[in-house]
Parts: structure tokens; sequence; C-alpha cells
């Protein structure tokens, strides 16, 4: 028995000896060659190096692009870089990259792995994160303004949900159809809550009531349009036209659009730039250029904010009075829903009216400026003024400027 030890002893003495002997040296170099390494361009997490096997470990947030990042690594005294040249270099970690260095006589090849892991709690954007209305599902968060935007006083929430975690937005009515827009009633969000305990509510598009509540803007879910963009308005000539009004969709994937649409009868037709503002009475625009409409999801409402990560804010062309209806140029409670290039939903909303001291709210274009600078390329102006709520977990965020929650006919909930 001892000598069968004696024996197993022996093998791992020369087998330990011939791998040390790999280098043509007789010893493990166990130096810390490299001392540390810093991501330069990318948010990061833990980054470990172990100069024995020659492996850096890098983790990195999530949705960032991994082909480009910039990497400085501090060498050790009496270390230089052999590939890259510089201690300082671009990277494409999508291709398990490798450098090397030399010490002395001898080059060591280092591979570099990468991990992606979830944001961390901090802020969007400048905007600090809320924990104060419970855990929300994974992919969405929920961030408070600071305490001015655009030169102004600001109480204003955002809902930012992460499409490649499987989060998307539905558009939903208060009521069934009864006929044509006209829908059974209205709820508060608060009842939309009670009837689907959705994480995150907003208010929809525009409604009236006259007799009945009336929904006037797109609503399309599980890709059904349910009640056509609006058709008829009248701007006091005594007239009604049919201006191609705003509209935001789910389309397929992680596509996301802001559009203009007209319904005629029972066909919806969307153009990816703004129409003229109508000249004719109950003409519809020329249907050459615009598609047979089709979604996942949409909401209507308008005017459109953000196209193609460039404000356009097209209240004129959907007719919308400056100052009356949408209030254009004045200063107002707002709800709007954008998207952005990364693949983030936008769910926005802001208090006006000085509910809080000395808060006004804004205009539609501080609003679109104020979206394009969350990071969204496509955005849509909802309603507003007293309509304008967000509950997180059924809990209010802004104070509504009625005084209270208003009844309305459409929500858009985070799902």
């Amino acid at each position: 028995m001892k000598n069968i030890f004696n024996f197993l002893l022996a093998g791992l003495l020369l087998i330990f000896t011939g791998a040390c002997g790999d280098d043509n040296d007789s010893t493990i170099d166990l130096s810390d060659h490299i001392e540390s390494v810093s991501i330069l361009n990318k948010a990061a997490g833990n980054i470990k190096i172990d100069n024995f096997i020659h492996l850096v470990s890098v983790e990195l947030v999530e949705d960032q692009v991994l082909s480009d990042v910039q990497i400085q690594l501090t060498l050790k005294s009496g270390v230089t870089m052999v590939s890259p040249s510089s201690a300082e270099a671009t990277y494409d970690l999508t291709a398990s990259p490798k450098f090397s260095i030399k010490v002395g006589n001898k080059e060591y090849s280092y591979t570099i792995r990468v991990k992606e892991i979830e944001e961390p709690v901090g802020p969007y954007k400048g905007w600090p994160q809320s924990t104060d209305f419970g855990a929300l599902p994974g992919g969405i968060r929920v961030y408070k303004s600071p305490a001015q935007l655009q030169g102004k006083n600001a109480v204003a929430y955002i809902a930012v949900a992460k499409v490649n975690k499987g989060r998307t937005f539905d558009a939903v009515l208060s009521g069934t159809i009864v006929e044509g827009r006209k829908l059974s009633g209205a709820k508060t969000p608060a009842e939309f809550y009670a009837d689907g305990s959705y994480p995150v509510i907003i208010n929809g598009g525009y409604f009236t009531y006259q007799s009945g509540y009336y929904n006037l803007s797109l609503v399309c879910s599980n890709g059904s349009v349910e009640i056509g963009a609006q058709q008829d308005v009248w701007p006091g000539d005594g007239n009604y036209y049919l201006p191609a009004r705003g509209i935001f969709s789910h389309i397929q994937g992680a596509e996301y659009k802001a559009e203009w649409a007209v319904t005629s009868g029972t066909s919806t037709y969307a153009y990816s730039s703004p129409v003229a503002k109508p000249t004719q009475p109950a003409e519809f625009p020329s249907f050459d250029g615009a598609r047979a409409y089709t979604a996942q999801t949409g909401i209507g409402a308008g005017p459109v904010l953000i196209k193609n990560g460039v404000v356009v804010n097209t209240y004129v062309n959907e007719m919308f009075k400056e100052t009356t209806d949408v209030g254009a140029t004045v200063n107002n409670p707002r709800t709007a829903i954008g998207s952005t290039g990364d693949g983030r939903l936008i769910l926005f909303v802001c208090e006006g009216r000085n509910m809080t001291a000395n808060t006004p709210g804004f205009t539609l274009e501080e609003t679109a400026r104020i979206l394009l600078d969350l990071g969204c390329v496509e955005a849509l102006n909802l309603d507003g003024g007293g309509s304008s709520c967000m509950l997180i977990n059924g809990k209010e965020t802004i104070k509504p400027s009625d005084g209270e929650q208003r009844p309305v006919t459409s929500a858009v909930v985070l799902k």
C-alpha cells in the first residue's frame, strides 16, 4: 500500500513539474501583471482579474452595445502591452476578445469574459428612481422628475418598461361599445385598476360626453381596431374636417411607432409623415402613401410630439386649437407615451395648474423636449388637463387638477 502511495505521489510531482515547464520556467508566475481594469464608456458592475488563469471577468449593464467597449488596463511596473499596443483600447466583447502583455521575455494572453447584469437601482437620465409605490414586475421601474424641468418647477413621473423583458402596453376601454364610439360608461383610473390590477395605468385618448360617453381616439388591442381614429373636428367655422390625428402603436416585436391616422368607414390608414392640415370640409386626405393600419396594440390622441428622434409637435396639422382643446402653447398637466432607441417604453405624466404651489405644468413643446431628453425617438401626447393621472400599483403619483380622478373612456396600461 505504501509503495502504491509513493508511486502516485511521484507521478503527481512529474505532472506538476511538467506543467510548470510549459513556459520554460520551473516556477508558477502568480504576479499581478494586470493591477486594475476600467470600463470607460459603458455602465459596468464588478470587474475581476485572475492573473493565474489570465482571465478578466466584466459585468456590464444589459441593453448596451458590446461591440465598442473602451477598456483601460493598469499594468504592473515592467509589464508592456503587445496586442493591442495601447493599454487603453476599444474591444468587441461579442467575440471573446483577448489581449497580450509581455513580462521580460515572456508573453501572456488574457481573455475577457463579459456577463450582462440587470440595471442597478439608481437614476434614469437624471430622474431619481422611486420605490414609494411597492414592488413592480421585472422590467418596469418608476422615476420621479428632478425639481425642475425645462426651467420650470416640476412634479412629474415616468414609468419605464423594457421591451426585451417581455413588457409592453395595452389600450383598454372603460366599457362595452354600445354603438359606434358610444360606450356603456366611463371609469376613473382607480376603477380601471380595480378591474385589472395593472402595475401602471395612465389615462388614454380623447372623449366627450353628450348624453353618454363617446371615445374619440383610436383604440387597438390584441391586433384588432376596436375604435378607429378620430374623424370629425369642428374648428368653429360651421364645418367639420377630417385631419389625420396622432396614434402610437406596438407594431410587432420591438417595433413601436408614432404615426398619423384616419378612419374611413371600417378601414383605418396610417401615415409615416405628417399630413397637411385639411382645407376642404369633410374630405379625407389622399390614401396614397398610407398603409392599411395593422398593429398589436395602439392608442390614439395627439398631437405626435416626436418622430424618428426629431420633435415634430404637429398640433396645427392635426387641427388642435392653440390655447383651447389641447392648449398647445399654454401650461397644462400632460400625459404622454413614447419609445426609446434602446428598447424602452416610457409613460409620462406631470402635474399642472399649481396643484402643487408654483407648478404650472408644461406646453406641448416643453413636453416633447422632456421626452427627447429621456431618449424617446417616437412619442405621442395623450389627453391631459384634468384627465392626467398615473397610478402605480393603484397609488396616485400626481395630484389630478380636478381635485380628484376624472372618469375617462380609455386607459394605457403596462403589462
